[in-house]
């Protein structure tokens, strides 16, 4: 029932909407009383209750039982509030609030449309519990529906105190001010150990916190840790990064603490610095920037190997790039905060790229790039003499996409390339070098599909894309100068993939070589039509090959800091370059590279993968990698590994690693995560690795990480 509002006389403002099952009204309080289902709304007030009284002498509306106040994105829950329509403010006793990913109790609340304000007030950053996580304060204040300010506050794991902010602010949108991390066990290269970071927002866009371990063989180790993330104005305005240190005394036995990649004996200082950053300014300017300051190359992997694993060679640089139409114009630093490695730096490189584009409308597409770099390179050992080099590099080149048929196209290439250094060996003056090349890339493309159906696998209809490729380049002459050019920008000492061809993908500027290679090969994908959205490929097969008409003889490296090897050059039959990938259904994908050498003919490599996943209760994987021309020793290692999920809490991993070369089983691991009480997810570990340089025998760990959603 409703209506009974046209009684009341007008104020000037826009009158709740109420329903209810009964109403009726109290001449003699002047009051309208809504029973049954009673709703209410006003503007962007929504209030549900049991009952709903209209006070008319004070334009108040009061809800008893059950009551539900809904405001935007807010929830609030109480047993009695009060709903001021004329000022549209809010009061409310012993309440819940709810917005995702924030929860809310306290004693008392009150607010409007800008601010709401609570009283003797715990917020929750995932659901409570006896254990969770959760921040109490006298006051709260939640301004514009997106800050929430905090005066006061203690943080609590369940009733227990453990820090104190006398004032913060944050973002409804951000997860919880506070992060924890821990791990807890036993490694027999460092003892017992403990090692903690915690994190603590002190403004919006500001976390700051700090790493603190514990280990009997060790010692203790600390440092700093923050992130950042701001933004402003409309559009992509941003930077974000993050800080990771650690400094340690190693209290370790010297066979403890070992060699490094030198063979250099590790001293007992030690530390590690890791910060990265990511940045764009009005959609065009990106800047990114990586800083891996170690001590040695071992510290990350004794004291951090989660870090360790995703970064072994450790790479520092800052780059500011401007975006335009058709061209990028960028700025690139790499230096060497490391004196136990070698780095190829780069103070600065400053580049222009422009594009492929059309001239006017010839069919004809340029391509030009233009950088001028100051390199410098040192050895670590003092096995060589410090490089450096001056160098300024042009390329200019020609396409003309031709379609011969609907099935073919025939690229013709032309350029040429102009570099000059200023710091030669063995002469006076600069040295210029001036490079041509022309030839043709070829593309042929044919489709076939078929109707077939099967429900088991989820085909519906096949389509194969048959994609033959052959691409020719003809470099004269591109050695020229290598006995005067110093070499820092080199072909990597090993690769285990074809190298980019033709002179504008190339990096390897001071180590070039004359080239006259055919390039061929043929893809193949086979596709089904994807339920909901267009196709995906089920399966996919590459092969490719090269004929090097100009061979380029093995070469006796000396130039890194380890011991001399011979790089393996080009002969005529290059390696033959095997891809295939399938995924047949959702529940199994598998991939295999492999890589054959028809001179001799030998199998070099071969990488492999298999997955099956039974949604998500159970998954199993295995592979193997072997690569049998690799400097120095040969690889030949399989891997078995399988998950399993017991239910919602309780998840079961294990993993096992075989080296064949040595004919033992080098690496178990066991898992067993757990999640408890909603607001902590911790991690029993299990491990034994043999053969290791440095983690050899059992490891345990207990690894703890507070949920903060």
């Amino acid at each position: 029932m409703s209506g009974l509002w046209a009684q009341l006389p007008e104020v000037g403002v826009e009158l709740p909407q109420l329903e209810s099952d009964e109403q009726e009204f109290d001449a003699d309080t002047n009051s309208l009383v809504a029973k049954g289902n009673a709703e209410l709304s006003h503007g962007n007030i929504l209030l549900k209750s049991d009952e709903i009284v209209f006070e008319q002498d004070s334009n108040t509306l009061k809800a008893h039982s059950q009551v539900q106040l809904t405001q935007e994105a807010f929830r609030i829950l109480s047993d009695d509030a009060k709903y001021d329509y004329f000022h549209q403010s809010f009061e409310a006793g012993n309440f819940r609030l709810g917005r995702q990913p924030v929860f809310l109790e306290g004693k008392h609340i009150q607010g409007n449309n800008d601010e709401i304000e609570v009283q003797d007030g715990t917020i929750y950053f995932q659901e409570p519990d006896a254990y969770a996580f959760n921040i109490h304060a006298d006051q709260y204040l939640v301004k514009n529906s997106e800050t929430l300010v905090v005066d006061g506050a203690t943080f609590r794991i369940g009733s227990f105190p453990f820090f104190y902010l006398p004032h913060f602010e944050q973002s409804l949108e951000d997860d919880a001010p506070i992060s924890y991390k821990g791990d807890a066990g036993f490694q027999n290269n460092l003892g017992g150990f403990v090692q903690n970071q915690v994190l603590v927002r002190l403004y919006p866009e500001v976390k700051l916190g700090a790493n603190l371990d514990g280990y009997t063989k060790r010692g203790f180790l600390g440092g700093p840790v923050g992130e950042y993330n701001w933004s402003w104005d409309e559009g992509p305005n941003y930077m974000a990064g993050s800080i990771d240190t650690g400094f340690i005394y190693d209290l370790g036995s010297v066979s403890d603490r070992g060699l490094n990649s030198l063979g250099q004996q590790i001293g007992p200082n030690r530390n590690f610095i890791e910060w990265r950053h990511l940045g764009e300014i009005d959609g065009k300017i990106d800047l990114v920037s990586s800083l891996s300051w170690w001590s040695d190359s071992e510290v990350t992997r004794d004291f951090r190997p989660g870090l360790f694993y995703d970064n072994q060679v450790p790479d520092s640089f800052a780059s500011a790039s401007f975006r335009g139409d058709i061209y990028v114009f960028s700025a690139f630093l790499r230096y060497e905060p490391n004196d136990w490695e070698l780095v190829a730096q780069r103070l600065p490189e400053v580049s222009f790229n422009l594009q492929p584009s059309e001239i006017f409308e010839t069919g004809v597409y340029q391509r030009f790039s233009a950088d001028f770099v100051l390199l410098k390179e040192k050895s670590p050992t003092g096995l060589f003499k410090e490089a450096e080099s001056n160098r300024l590099n042009v390329y200019y080149g020609w396409s003309r996409p031709t379609k011969i048929t609907d099935w073919m196209t025939a690229t013709p290439v032309v350029g040429g390339m102009v570099t000059n250094y200023w710091d030669a060996y063995y002469r006076d003056g600069p040295y210029t070098r001036v490079l041509g090349e022309v030839g043709m890339d070829l593309e042929l493309l044919a489709t076939g599909v078929w109707d077939v159906k099967d429900e088991f696998w989820d085909i519906d209809g096949l389509r194969h894309i048959f994609r033959p490729v052959v691409q020719y380049r003809y470099i004269p002459a591109a050695q020229s100068g290598n006995t005067i050019i110093p070499p820092i920008d080199v072909r990597a000492p090993f690769q285990t993939y074809m190298e980019p061809i033709g002179l504008a993908n190339k990096r390897n500027i001071d180590d070039l070589y004359a080239e006259n290679t055919l390039r061929y090969g043929i893809e193949n994908t086979l596709q089904t039509r994807a339920k909901g959205y267009g196709s995906y490929d089920m399966a996919e097969f590459n092969i490719y090959h090269e004929l090097h008409f100009d061979e380029r003889p093995d070469e006796l490296i000396i130039n890194p800091p380890y011991r001399p090897f011979y790089r393996k050059g080009q002969r005529f039959a290059s390696d033959i370059f095997t891809e295939f990938t399938v995924r047949p259904a959702y529940w199994l994908s598998g991939s295999v590279f492999v890589r054959v050498d028809p001179n001799t003919p030998t199998i070099s490599e071969v990488s492999s993968r298999t997955r099956i996943v039974d949604g998500e209760e159970w998954s199993i994987y295995c592979g193997n990698n072997l690569v049998r021309d690799v400097p120095g020793a040969n690889i030949n290692q399989y891997i078995v590994g399988g998950d399993y999920r017991i239910n919602e809490r309780n998840f079961l991993r294990a993993e096992w690693r075989i080296d064949a070369e040595l004919g033992e089983l080098v690496e178990q691991y066991y898992s067993w995560q757990t999640r408890f009480a909603n607001s902590w997810d911790i991690e029993l570990q299990l491990g034994y690795l043999q053969g290791a340089t440095r983690e050899d025998g059992i490891q345990a760990k207990v690894r703890v990480r507070l949920l903060t959603f």
